[in-house]
């Protein structure tokens, strides 16, 4: 079997579409490698991976392939494009590679290991260059802290909703429309708006995105940087009474999350029908739940004024789900082992977003559509979303401890003797919603 001229491209986390970065490797590789007469016979390329490690998908395929003795020569752009870490730079060029009988070409570099000289010439480049990045990195970190020190923007990043960047004085600047959308937001949390309300009514992408928008100090002229607060010389878009105010009022209802009313299903019950929450209603001598839409109660509340989702009575609906709780918490234990929990299905979408990108980028190794490089670009964000998503998983506190579900199975042998408040807290914390149509009930459990 004749052995491969192979191509490694390696795109980094820090950029985006890396068309550029693309174009530039492989024309330049194709041009060595036709300087030396050979021909690329397969391209390995680790798309949005850091040079900082050698846990990539494609670097370590190579590193097999070579092993397998597939491999005849790599071609690469330049040294970093392998590592940035100087050891293993500097393991894969002299040891591990040359154990294979791989030759590795760079197409910007000489790397001649011919000699001692040569040997030691490139491992002094691999540690001045790192030695440089650090440098760099350095320099950076301490430039910006004393800009920020002067009350001016990182330079850097994300710029602020409601604010732009001007690059010439280097200051925040209000951007009046999503300033006054910011303004908004202040007005209608303190007048008793949820954050899910006010990121609909405005057109925010979440309930998430309005949270860190209210929390933001630069809407009341600071900077935050590195856990510290700086004073900015940008002009506030809130007084700070109105900030604090709204502060309050999120702690507030923050410690009041899991302060449970006198009914057993306050705050989790939604209409099937509109979406909108339900609530305790006097009927009669009996209570009943009935949609938000429906009732009319809270104007802000109502999605739908002509839902006509039934009024359930509060105590069959009270009774069923108790009852399906109770089986809920003696299987518990089987109902985790046949359902994915929310990181798996994370996990899973991630694993299968990044083996269509490495299928995408097999195909632009041997075609320059522009097309595919959108494609390439879309899958690249989707990625990094399901990184960040993933990352927020793995950290949260688990509730899923083998200590607490054995808990939870003990439930049911005690629940009709906890009172109300007790069970409406319980409840809280291991069901997501339950939701409410035409008497059918659907209950969604956060812990599996």
């Amino acid at each position: 079997m004749k052995k491969m001229n192979v191509g490694y491209l390696r795109v980094s986390t820090e950029n985006q579409t890396e068309k550029y970065g693309l174009d530039l490797q492989k024309n330049k590789i194709i041009e060595r490698a036709e300087k030396e007469g050979d021909k690329i016979d397969k391209w390995y390329i680790d798309g949005g991976y850091s040079g900082s490690t050698l846990d990539r998908p494609d670097i370590q395929r190579l590193l097999e392939d070579s092993k397998n003795g597939y491999i005849e020569k790599v071609y690469i752009y330049k040294l970093d494009r392998v590592s940035r870490d100087t050891i293993d730079t500097l393991v894969i060029l002299y040891r591990t590679l040359p154990e294979y009988n791989v030759k590795i070409v760079s197409a910007t570099e000489e790397l001649s290991l011919d000699t001692p000289m040569d040997k030691m010439k490139i491992g002094i480049d691999a540690l001045m260059g790192q030695y440089e990045r650090e440098i760099i990195s350095m320099r950076t970190k301490a430039g910006m802290l004393e800009r920020v020190k002067s009350g001016l923007w990182m330079g850097g990043g994300r710029v602020p909703f409601g604010y732009y960047y001007d690059r010439n004085d280097g200051i925040l600047h209000p951007k009046e429309e999503e300033a006054e959308k910011v303004r908004t937001m202040y007005r209608l949390y303190n007048d008793g708006y949820s954050c899910q309300r006010i990121s609909e009514m405005l057109g925010m992408k979440g309930e998430r995105i309005v949270v860190q928008i209210l929390k933001r100090k630069s809407n009341i002229g600071y900077i935050e940087y590195k856990g510290n607060i700086y004073k900015g010389k940008h002009e506030a878009i809130v007084d700070e009474e109105t900030f604090y105010k709204t502060q309050r009022f999120m702690e507030k209802r923050a410690n009041n999350s899991y302060i449970c009313n006198k009914f057993l299903l306050s705050g989790l019950c939604f209409c099937g029908k509109c979406g909108a929450r339900m609530r305790y209603k006097k009927w009669a001598n009996r209570h009943v739940l009935e949609c938000y839409s429906r009732d009319g109660y809270k104007e802000y509340m109502v999605k739908n004024p002509n839902c006509d989702n039934k009024r359930p009575d509060a105590k069959d609906v009270e009774k069923e789900v108790s009852d399906c709780f109770k089986r809920f918490a003696v299987n518990i234990t089987g109902r985790r082992e046949k359902q994915y929990s929310k990181k798996e299905l994370i996990e899973k979408e991630l694993k299968s977003t990044v083996d269509k990108l490495k299928k995408l980028y097999e195909l632009y190794a041997t075609s320059e559509s522009e097309t595919l490089l959108e494609v390439i670009g879309k899958s690249e964000k989707r990625v990094k979303e399901l990184r960040r998503e993933l990352n927020r998983e793995t950290q949260k506190k688990s509730l899923n401890t083998p200590e607490r579900i054995e808990k939870i199975k003990k439930i049911s042998d005690v629940w009709d003797k906890l009172d109300v408040k007790e069970q409406n807290k319980i409840l809280k914390e291991c069901i997501d919603k339950i939701v409410i149509t035409d008497g059918n009930i659907d209950i969604y459990f956060n812990l599996l």
